[in-house]
């Protein structure tokens, strides 16, 4: 009789990633960040031919316990490197950053694998497209809402029990505005924190580093698929002459470009070939321009953040503040942890941290390639922001759009496989 395979899992609620609904399979890597005190757990989050590292934190508290930040896919082989294999000791705390779905979709798994670990929660949850109860989705009732005496908005503190790490673990909640989705207003929140002992920064969206090499988990099939010059040419297959190290490279970056701005500038319908899609000279340096460095990705800080800028600088006003300032004028520095991109992010000064904010102040310092933006999110940030013409109406407005959007990522690799 076979095993049981470590990677498969069930998807219990539906989402726009793959499997969008019901069984998968997912790679699980761990990384120590420090040891036996901090980890991260990486796998795949994948739309089609497209595939990004989603990220998951591992803290070891005081008392040898485990906090657990984002839970990912729930396979055996996630759970194994948690619990026995990789980090070892017993789950205490369970923690949803954020209202996005690749960050607290499979909450309800990790909850029923620890049945006695407390579950604290980001303030603004919503569910799509109905709301339901916190109980019904995580399946027991959060032991608290996550805030700070600093909240910017003074509204959105925490509820509940006071989380007993707080003495170990800062937390500060970004607010991001609010939109209109599925006919109600929901707010946009992001919990982030800082391990003081580490000195480890904890987030989900709020900040990124693209990196320039190809992440170990990315599918070498889709890189070469999406690595084509054009959508008519064939792919060439895992370990052929035409697997190459640049092949490879190739996809990752046009991946990369396909995900932060959905249709980017160099991606072009082929003249005189209805349906084939092909590249055009100048993608290298779109990518360029958005990776190796510490930034804002595209659609965060253009449809997220553009709603309440106030709301971020206060906050990373805040964090400048309080997590750098022990470090502002010494050669110290901050280890940053996103749930996206590279990670974990090393030797992090405070000015490296604020110039990826410094669009707040001024718009036109740090701006996105124009047609990178024409193309893709333009759109989407017309409708969500009310400037979209009657002839769009029928496209929806807000994130109902964004979210429809989604779906054409996946289309145009049909040709040529």
């Amino acid at each position: 009789m076979a095993s049981p395979n470590p990677r498969a899992y069930f998807q219990r609620y539906p989402t726009l990633f793959a499997p969008f609904y019901g069984d998968d399979e997912r790679a699980t890597m761990l990384k120590t960040i420090v040891p036996n005190r901090v980890w991260c757990l990486e796998q795949n989050l994948a739309v089609g031919p497209l595939e990004t590292p989603l990220r998951c934190v591992v803290i070891r508290l005081e008392d040898d316990s485990l906090w657990v930040h984002a839970p990912l896919a729930p396979t055996e082989e996630f759970f194994r490197l948690i619990e026995r294999d990789g980090i070892g000791g017993t789950v205490k705390h369970v923690v949803v950053p954020t209202y996005a779905l690749e960050h607290k979709v499979f909450a309800r798994d990790a909850c029923d694998r620890w049945p006695d670990a407390d579950l604290w929660i980001a303030p603004g949850q919503f569910a799509f497209p109905l709301e339901v109860a916190a109980e019904r989705i995580y399946g027991r009732t959060p032991a608290g809402v996550l805030g700070d005496v600093s909240d910017n908005s003074g509204v959105y503190g925490g509820a509940g029990r006071t989380p007993p790490w707080t003495n170990e673990i800062d937390v500060k909640i970004l607010n991001s505005g609010s939109f209109r989705l599925g006919g109600r207003d929901v707010g946009l929140r992001e919990a982030t924190f800082f391990h003081r002992a580490t000195r480890t920064m904890v987030v989900t969206d709020c900040i990124a580093l693209i990196p320039d090499q190809i992440p170990p988990l990315i599918d070498p099939e889709k890189l070469l698929l999406v690595g084509k010059r054009s959508t008519a040419d064939p792919t060439p297959a895992v370990g052929s002459p035409g697997d190459t190290p640049a092949a490879r490279l190739a996809g990752w970056k046009k991946m990369t470009l396909l995900i932060n701005y959905f249709f980017p500038e160099h991606e072009e319908p082929a003249p005189g070939a209805p349906g084939v899609v092909e590249w055009t000279d100048g993608w290298e340096d779109n990518f360029a321009a958005i990776s190796g460095r510490l930034f804002v990705p595209p659609v965060v800080r253009s449809l997220l953040y553009a709603q309440d800028p106030a709301g971020v600088r206060a906050w990373a006003d805040s964090v400048a503040e309080d997590w750098f300032k022990p470090v502002v004028s010494t050669p110290a520095s901050l280890t940053i942890v996103p749930a996206h991109w590279d990670g974990p992010v090393e030797n992090v000064r405070v000015e490296d941290f604020l110039r990826a904010y410094r669009w707040l102040d001024d718009p036109t310092s740090d701006p996105f390639p124009e047609a990178d933006m024409a193309r893709g999110l333009q759109p989407v940030i017309d409708a969500v922001f009310g400037t979209k013409t009657k002839a769009d109406e029928s496209q929806g407005s807000g994130l109902d759009l964004f979210f429809s959007s989604f779906p054409t990522l996946a289309s145009r690799f049909k040709g040529g496989e």
